[in-house]
């Protein structure tokens, strides 16, 4: 999920669960904000022992959890 709106991004929350797969759940741990608005997700997951993580965008998710709703978050930038 991605809306600019008035100088603010929405985003998921770190610690909302997401589905990646059909046998892919995972949570996100990092939220990246790039050029352009541009948001990105770490999502880590366990496969069998090991804990997989990777990078991913909000368009990416099959479904997202209903445990943390999406949050506003504001800058203030330069006037051009």
């Amino acid at each position: 999920m991605m809306s600019v709106e008035n100088n603010t991004i929405e985003i998921y929350r770190v610690g909302t669960s997401v589905t990646l797969t059909e046998n892919i759940n995972a949570k996100i741990i990092t939220i990246a904000i790039h050029d352009n608005d541009t948001v990105q997700y770490e999502c880590a997951w366990w496969c069998g022992d090991t804990r997989a993580k990777e990078w991913f965008t909000a368009s990416d998710f099959l479904s997202v959890g209903d445990k943390a709703a999406a949050v506003k978050i504001g800058f203030i930038r330069p006037e051009e």
